[in-house]
């Protein structure tokens, strides 16, 4: 909060997204939205290209909904264990050679500008807890800032704490790394985590967590809260869709929004 306070933040805001890993997520993505929709919600979306091509039919419905892509890269990075019902990486930024990733988001940049109409100008990296090395990280940001990007979300919650909620990483880029918990702000709070991942936290747990930050912004505090879930995870789950609803009554900005992104200039 002091980040907040330092950048003349006035009220307390949440930016949604949700990655878009396989292929459960295209349905579940639509139907996540139009339940946010319902309370005046909007989300990013972040979907490998090579997905967007596939399920366009499902995911070009977002767009009538109010929400907007995310490049995500062009090539599936996960799959779903036929035998656990969990998802599993198959592709990652950080054991390929740069040219590669390179291809990787340009591909994903194409895809995006073909279906969309317009170019995106906000990446978030796959598996991106992965690729956060300084030296991954100013590649990749001199990389898509020379494709016109103004916003990266792709780094841990350790990097909001030590940098602030929106900060500049040169070339005109900002990013905006994710949440942690209020009780172990380090932990990334999101859906593999808390309720995919084998050694998932659980639930309730997550409930918890969003129901902390929630009162934290009904006492109006000057806080930021930057969440995403895969949709498959949540789409059968009222409780979780509940607790976000439960932020409608706030501020919920876009990953692009101008006045937000002018903060990482006036905190220091």
């Amino acid at each position: 909060m002091s980040w907040a306070r330092r950048a003349g933040l006035a009220e307390p805001v949440i930016l949604l997204s949700f990655d878009c890993d396989t292929d459960r997520d295209a349905e579940a993505a639509v139907r996540v939205q139009e339940y946010l929709q319902k309370f005046g919600m909007t989300a990013f979306y972040a979907v490998p290209g090579e997905l967007l091509e596939t399920y366009w039919g499902e995911y070009c419905k977002l767009l009538d909904l109010g929400a907007q892509f995310v490049n995500h890269g062009y090539r599936r990075h996960a799959d779903i264990n036929e035998m656990t019902g969990k998802p599993f990486s198959t592709f990652t930024y950080c054991n390929v050679p740069d040219d590669v990733w390179k291809e990787d988001i340009l591909l994903g940049h194409d895809v995006l500008t073909k279906l969309t109409g317009t170019p995106p100008t906000v990446f978030r990296t796959p598996h991106f807890g992965e690729f956060n090395k300084k030296e991954q990280l100013s590649k990749m940001y001199s990389f898509v800032a020379s494709l016109g990007y103004r916003v990266s979300s792709s780094t841990k919650p350790v990097f909001g704490m030590l940098n602030g909620s929106v900060y500049n990483c040169g070339e005109g880029l900002v990013e905006l790394p994710l949440n942690g918990c209020l009780s172990k702000p380090a932990q990334l709070m999101d859906s593999w985590g808390f309720l995919s991942a084998p050694d998932a936290l659980g639930k309730k747990k997550l409930l918890r967590e969003l129901e902390s930050y929630r009162k934290l912004f009904e006492a109006k505090l000057p806080i930021v809260l930057n969440l995403y879930f895969d949709p498959a995870d949540i789409v059968n789950e009222p409780d979780v869709l509940h607790a976000l609803s439960c932020f409608s009554g706030f501020s919920c900005i876009t990953l692009d929004d101008c006045e937000f992104l002018s903060l990482a200039h006036t905190a220091k």
